[in-house]
């Protein structure tokens, strides 16, 4: 009798393995090395990496990649998840390198997902996941808040957006992207004015750590003046530090 009730809650309540994330050492084709990553999203994922290859290699024009990446499932994005983002459509997820993120209550995973745009309202629906932010100082001196991929710094601001260099599997290329959440593919740019380090101010500072998911999720932050090519001034934004 005890063995036959032993089979049923095995079959019926299996035991809870460390992570839910387990079986992500399956391993599909297109998706990213050592990651959970379903089926689905690494067909997904190969179609962005060939579609993308023919970007580069000016088979396929800027606007023509941008509208296809809008029409389809955008790109992926660098961000943060809990381990219940794991059903979110189009997610991959590994574990943190960062000490205090496994030793959380709840634990925080690194992720990449496919993004159409990093808009605050498209974003409501995401509570198990956490973008970064960089957080700058406006002409009316107050603070802005801009999403940005995980551990990046922009390299220049043009027009309003705050550009990245960004690598998929080697494949270079810019990703553009404004205070609204408007996500953006171009060509790899020159830059002639680098970042340079500045000192934070206390409304930068207040509102980063207010903001953070968790008083321990960074180990600190860092100030750099970034280059506004278009008006031709450097613009102080605060950037946190996890880990990596």
């Amino acid at each position: 009798m005890k063995l036959a009730l032993l089979i049923f809650s095995l079959v019926f309540f299996p035991l809870r393995s460390e992570s839910a994330l387990e079986y992500s050492k399956l391993e599909f084709p297109g998706c990213p090395e050592n990651a959970f990553c379903k089926k689905n999203t690494g067909e997904v994922r190969q179609k962005w990496i060939e579609e993308l290859d023919q970007f580069i290699k000016n088979k396929i024009s800027e606007s023509i990649f941008n509208q296809n990446l809008q029409k389809n499932h955008g790109m992926p994005v660098a961000s943060w998840a809990l381990e219940e983002a794991s059903i979110l459509p189009n997610i991959m997820m590994w574990d943190s390198p960062c000490s205090q993120h496994k030793k959380e209550a709840s634990k925080f995973y690194i992720s990449e997902i496919f993004k159409k745009n990093l808009k605050e309202a498209d974003l409501k629906d995401s509570q198990s996941l956490y973008f970064s932010r960089a957080y700058g100082i406006g002409v009316d001196k107050k603070i802005f808040s801009v999403i940005i991929p995980r551990g990046e710094t922009p390299l220049f601001i043009e027009n309003g957006y705050y550009y990245f260099l960004e690598d998929e599997e080697g494949k270079y290329f810019g990703l553009l992207i404004n205070q609204k959440g408007d996500l953006k593919i171009t060509k790899i740019q020159s830059i002639t004015e680098t970042a340079k380090d500045s000192v934070c101010i206390k409304e930068q500072v207040d509102q980063f750590l207010r903001e953070a998911p968790s008083p321990t999720f960074y180990k600190g932050y860092t100030c750099k003046e970034i280059w506004d090519k278009t008006n031709k001034v450097y613009r102080p934004m605060l950037f946190g530090w996890s880990c990596n």
